[in-house]
């Protein structure tokens, strides 16, 4: 994945994709002013993608008020690209999302009045990749665990964000490979009910399924065969061009943790 990919995305309409492109970037990057960059591209593609699909899209505000800070202290033109209409593009979307917002409590808005991410000439992008983990190893047992309270929930995309977070600063290991299954999983239900397209969430459960299925039968607590039968069942439904419903969403269950037993009182 390129930035140009990233760019090409967006300007397709393709918002959530073109977050996917820009994300591998940021997360390579060591260069706190590029990966500021980076990042506040990603904001603004979820911003769009959010106040497009009216999926929680008053987070699409904070997500543009983020990225306008990060893109305050840039040059007008940062690696080819036109920062200052990117500054007023900004201002102009998040005006009419507030006026969506305050007219019926929804955001529909229109693709074409995402920010304008214009492209002055081509950049070369160098790269590192020593930084900070976003998730410190410590935490990464109460960070899937979130997860899976958020994809229970329904909330797809989130889940998806929290188990990327944990999964991108995770060492090469069976562990990061069945994370990244989840992950697709999330990502497939959100394509399936958030954007009604059953081909490529099928496309993206078979990926999944693909790192699910030699998992042992409880890896991390979770009943692993249950999730990749239902997977394969919303997979073949997906696949004919059917949507699923909400029953028919592969589970991501697990199971209670068994406490050992009090001592016995002595006689």
């Amino acid at each position: 994945m390129s930035f140009q990919d990233g760019i090409d995305a967006y300007h397709r309409g393709e918002h959530y994709e073109a977050h996917e492109h820009w994300e591998e970037l940021w997360d390579a990057e060591a260069d706190d002013r590029r990966r500021d960059f980076f990042q506040a591209l990603i904001q603004v593609a979820s911003a769009a993608h959010k106040a497009v699909n009216n999926v929680a899209p008053r987070g699409s505000l904070r997500l543009l008020d983020a990225a306008t800070s990060k893109l305050a202290p840039l040059d007008d033109v940062y690696l080819g690209i036109d920062v200052a209409a990117l500054r007023e593009g900004i201002e102009q979307c998040r005006a009419k999302i507030d006026a969506l917002l305050e007219a019926s409590g929804e955001c529909h808005l229109d693709a074409g009045d995402a920010p304008t991410i214009a492209q002055l000439s081509d950049a070369p992008l160098v790269q590192g990749s020593s930084r900070a983990p976003a998730v410190p190893p410590s935490a990464h047992h109460a960070w899937f665990d979130r997860g899976v309270a958020t994809y229970q929930s329904g909330d797809y995309f989130d889940a998806h964000e929290l188990w990327e977070e944990m999964w991108r600063d995770a060492p090469p290991s069976f562990d990061r490979f069945f994370v990244q299954g989840l992950i697709q999983v999330a990502a497939a239900m959100h394509k399936a009910f958030e954007h009604n397209k059953p081909a490529p969430a099928a496309r993206l459960l078979g990926r999944a399924i693909d790192k699910l299925a030699d998992a042992p039968p409880h890896y991390r607590d979770i009943d692993v065969n249950r999730l990749v039968a239902d997977a394969k069942r919303a997979q073949d439904k997906l696949a004919d061009g059917e949507m699923i419903t909400s029953d028919e969403v592969p589970r991501i269950v697990k199971r209670p943790r068994l406490r050992p037993a009090p001592p016995k009182a002595s006689d």
